[in-house]
């Protein structure tokens, strides 16, 4: 194995780990230690892959997350080869909503938090860095070349839309403390929305 590749397995099993262990115990009560300790790592190797426990918040929506997005989108596009341009994009979508499930509520309200605070004391990179919507952005451009919209908007507008409307929906269950499942109301709405987009 490649020592990028290795790197690589390295940094996933970390932050599965403090996935597991702040879903287990609440972000306030895991420590690096703890985290280095059961995914059976030295403190030195976590901090080449994040700077501070706050970091894998703010990973965890840019790489994470991108990683996590493309595989569930592979894994849910791939089973329907003739999936239409408009399905191509909901199953995407979905996968968004999915990483948050998997992340579960308490890192994605962190998520936020962290991320916005970086937006007024830094200004902020954020579709810089998230990489993966450019696949979104491609699929729109498609959908926009094959006129499966009923909109004229340029793919930037459509874009904007349908990101909004995700981060929106994350937010809302992050306000109603995780009331509902992200999922399910995600494809509920997802669907709605690109039958009338």
């Amino acid at each position: 194995m490649l020592r990028k590749e290795k790197a690589i397995l390295t940094k996933n099993k970390v932050f599965e780990t403090a996935i597991e262990l702040i879903k287990e115990k609440g972000y306030d009560s895991v420590t690096i230690s703890q985290i280095c300790e059961k995914a059976g790592v030295a403190k030195g190797t976590f901090y080449v892959h994040y700077k501070s426990k706050e970091d894998i918040i703010k990973e965890s929506y840019y790489f994470d997350m991108s990683q996590f997005v493309l595989k569930q989108y592979q894994n849910l596009s791939s089973k329907d080869k003739k999936m239409s341009i408009k399905g191509k994009i909901e199953k995407f979508l979905i996968s968004e909503f999915m990483f948050a499930n998997y992340v579960g509520y308490t890192m994605t309200c962190r998520a936020y938090v962290t991320n916005l605070n970086e937006c007024i004391s830094e200004g902020s990179k954020h579709f810089e860095k998230r990489e993966f919507t450019k696949v979104l952005k491609k699929l729109i451009l498609e959908g926009v070349d094959q006129n499966v919209f009923e909109t004229d908007q340029p793919v930037e507008e459509i874009f904007l839309y349908l990101e909004s409307f995700v981060r929106g929906l994350m937010a809302s269950w992050c306000f109603s403390n995780e009331e509902f499942d992200i999922v399910k109301k995600g494809e509920k709405y997802i669907s709605k929305i690109l039958k009338r987009l």
